[in-house]
């Protein structure tokens, strides 16, 4: 799928969760399961000595300012948004939660390009973003301070680039990045403080920036 296309779908998706319709998240998530990496888990006695990990980018975190870069209705009376699909599809929430999401696509967007400066996007490697648990991140080694002090939004959304090894349903490897995991940790920010600029007000937010690595099997 068209990374372009791929990201605006799982915005939608995102929407929806926010929403509470969750036959459609559902469903779509099935979809995606299956049509594109296959589902992320452990089947049966099948283990590709490959370990999982989630950590934090190693390189200095940034900022940046961005257009809201996607259309939208301000409903001044009450504070939120409405958002259009096609058709006579609409959605409303919340212009902080709609803040959130943008935030979170344009770190995942900004994410990819650091990627393909340094020459490390490609099969097995990309970006994304999505609601993050803070608690399944690795922070070994570190000295920080909790990452729940660091990060407070609540709900967090994250942008994380994902580094996968992808089997089929008979265990044989169909492909793999080109380079290491540790590659792309070290070139990703360890944080992105992004500033909406929304015509009604500027909108800033700091998150996280995730690294995955991680292997997919087909059922």
């Amino acid at each position: 799928m068209n990374d372009n296309l791929w990201t605006k779908y799982i915005f939608v998706l995102e929407i929806m969760s926010v929403m509470g319709r969750r036959e459609f998240l559902a469903g779509a998530t099935s979809l995606i399961c299956l049509t594109s990496a296959g589902c992320l888990s452990r089947f049966g006695e099948f283990d590709p000595d490959i370990e999982p990990k989630k950590q934090l980018g190693e390189a200095s975190g940034i900022s940046f300012e961005v257009d809201p870069d996607l259309e939208y209705e301000y409903l001044e009376e009450n504070d939120r948004v409405r958002i259009h699909f096609d058709g006579d599809d609409a959605t409303t929430m919340a212009f902080d939660e709609f803040g959130k999401l943008r935030a979170a696509e344009h770190g995942s967007d900004r994410l990819q390009q650091i990627l393909e400066d340094n020459s490390l996007a490609g099969t097995g490697i990309g970006s994304g973003w999505r609601r993050t648990d803070l608690t399944e991140i690795d922070t070994s080694g570190t000295t920080t301070n909790s990452l729940q002090e660091e990060f407070t939004q609540d709900p967090l959304w994250a942008p994380r680039v994902d580094h996968v090894h992808s089997y089929d349903r008979n265990g044989v490897l169909v492909y793999e990045p080109a380079v290491p995991f540790q590659d792309v940790v070290t070139v990703a920010p360890r944080s992105m403080e992004i500033t909406i600029l929304f015509s009604e007000r500027n909108y800033t937010i700091f998150l996280p920036v995730i690294c995955r690595k991680l292997w997919a099997k087909d059922e």
